[in-house]
């Protein structure tokens, strides 16, 4: 039996969520993917504008967003009440222009409690965990939706390689699947910009992912 690159997580436990943030510190190569968002966010919206982040977690986009750019307002959503504790922590010092929203991405219309316009919606590390690609799918549609008229989705997911040897749990896919979603959901334009630490012959569950970016233009 192959080995199914995935991993279990208990986000409703404290105890898991603490260490699951210690171990999820950013690296280099994960500040590599902030980096890029941010580049595209500052490209794409104006500087006082709107993001809503899908799965804040433990904050760190977030602290990394709010930091350099002084002057937009943030709303973080989670269903974890132990990731939006860590968060609430972390984030203190931005509290005037962050608002916290637990959500079940799936289940729940969380996009009914933002503002509105809404310039863009980003997620790091968070999609795959909603365990298929239906799910996946309907999140990107939920984007649609709070996007209305124009905007930016920036996804920064897991995926599965198209050479990998191994299973991967299913909210792990293809690149090319994502492309295909994101356009039948209803964006226009849907590229991959960035794929790191790709390992095709041992990876690790953090490793091989990439950055996709989706605009949605109905003007």
């Amino acid at each position: 039996m192959k080995e199914v690159i995935g991993a279990q997580h208990e986000f409703h436990d404290k105890d898991f969520v603490t260490g699951w943030a210690d171990r999820f510190v950013p690296t280099p190569d994960r500040l590599k993917l902030f980096d890029v968002m941010l580049y595209e966010l500052k490209s794409a919206m104006p500087a006082d504008g709107c993001i809503v982040e899908l799965g804040i977690g433990p904050g760190y986009l977030a602290d990394h967003l709010l930091r350099s750019m002084p002057d937009i307002q943030f709303y973080g959503v989670d269903f974890s009440s132990p990731m939006l504790d860590i968060a609430r922590q972390r984030l203190s010092h931005y509290c005037d222009r962050i608002t916290y929203i637990q959500a079940d991405l799936v289940k729940d219309n969380w996009w009914l409690d933002l503002p509105v316009p809404v310039d863009a919606i980003v997620s790091t590390w968070a999609l795959h965990d909603l365990g298929s690609q239906e799910n996946v799918k309907t999140v990107y549609k939920g984007c649609v939706q709070t996007l209305e008229t124009s905007g930016l989705l920036l996804n920064g997911d897991f995926i599965r390689p198209d050479k990998a040897r191994h299973e991967f749990e299913p909210g792990r896919f293809e690149i090319r699947k994502h492309i295909e979603m994101l356009h039948s959901v209803g964006f226009n334009h849907a590229e991959c910009l960035v794929m790191l630490e790709e390992e095709i012959m041992s990876p690790t569950s953090a490793q091989n992912y990439a950055c996709f970016k989706a605009v949605v233009d109905k003007t």
